[in-house]
């Protein structure tokens, strides 16, 4: 039977390349670097099973050979919405720059029986051709107007209020704001808390400098980690419906633990993460993997 064939935009929302560092904030306060890393990935627009109707490579410009291929598999649930990432860790920004410099352009070829088609190119650098990852920081913890002295001692029957620097240099862009992500997950890997996303009425934005997590969102006596990121959105450009960005971002995650007794039946068996969260670093030193948390589940 013939597959019926479909637009490209039907089915893919955007292609995505990032420049993208990691980080652990401690308890004291301190940030520490955990990972160095190139990532590309597309979104689907629709249903999982689509990703199973094309494959998909990614190019560095002048190159004949993808720098990534990906199939229907080691698909990850993130921000509501299904992703095929791919990525590459290494020791430092100066080595991330060295391996992926931000002049290199990228584009996206996609074949499969229900439609071929190709991206425009975006820059990794944007149309300056630098890095500019935002300045990570730590994030404040705040009760009843106090800071969080212990962040293994949250009141779950009171709001959270997390509180960021603002965003140096964000803007508004023609397709994507530069975007701040702030997700909650529990023990068993599930977001108890999220932001939001640019269709959403009340998202954070680039703008927003605080956030409540309402009293109630946390259940007594239970691990969490918060996780934090700011994108910069440095190229961007959307041709016959489909979305391609280049983004220099950071994310920064938080272990919070709340006062009290937990259920009797509360966090059972291991401990799981959040599919978007960071696992560990990579292990190829070509090409692109992918991303540890699937891969490893």
């Amino acid at each position: 039977m013939t597959e019926t064939k479909r637009e490209m935009s039907e089915i893919i929302d955007t292609f995505w390349i990032e420049k993208y560092q990691t980080y652990v904030q401690t308890v004291d306060g301190d940030v520490r670097s955990t990972d160095t890393m190139f990532l590309a990935e597309y979104v689907l627009k629709g249903d999982v099973e689509d990703a199973d109707l094309f494959e998909a490579e990614c190019f560095q410009v002048g190159q004949d050979q993808p720098i990534a291929s990906y199939s229907g598999a080691d698909r990850l649930w993130c921000n509501r919405m299904w992703v095929n990432r791919k990525v590459r860790s290494v020791d430092s920004l100066e080595r991330l720059d060295e391996a992926f410099p931000p002049s290199n352009q990228y584009i996206w070829r996609i074949s499969g029986p229900v439609f071929s088609a190709e991206t425009r190119q975006v820059c990794l650098g944007g149309a300056e051709e630098v890095t500019n990852i935002p300045k990570v920081h730590a994030v404040r913890l705040l009760q009843e107007g106090l800071s969080v002295v212990n962040n293994q001692e949250i009141d779950s029957t009171k709001p959270l209020l997390v509180e960021w620097d603002p965003f140096p240099q964000g803007k508004a862009g023609e397709i994507f704001d530069d975007l701040v992500f702030l997700f909650v997950d529990n023990f068993h890997g599930d977001v108890v808390y999220f932001g939001g996303l640019p269709i959403d009425p009340d998202y954070i934005t680039f703008r927003s400098s605080a956030a409540t997590i309402p009293a109630g969102s946390l259940n007594p006596g239970e691990p969490y980690t918060l996780f934090f990121s700011k994108c910069r959105m440095v190229d961007q450009i959307k041709h016959e419906g489909v979305n391609a960005v280049a983004v220099n971002s950071f994310g920064l995650e938080l272990e919070l633990h709340t006062q009290g007794d937990r259920a009797p039946d509360a966090c059972q068996g291991e401990r799981c993460m959040a599919p978007f969260r960071w696992k560990r670093k990579t292990c190829v030193e070509e090409g692109l993997e992918t991303w540890p948390t699937i891969l490893d589940d």
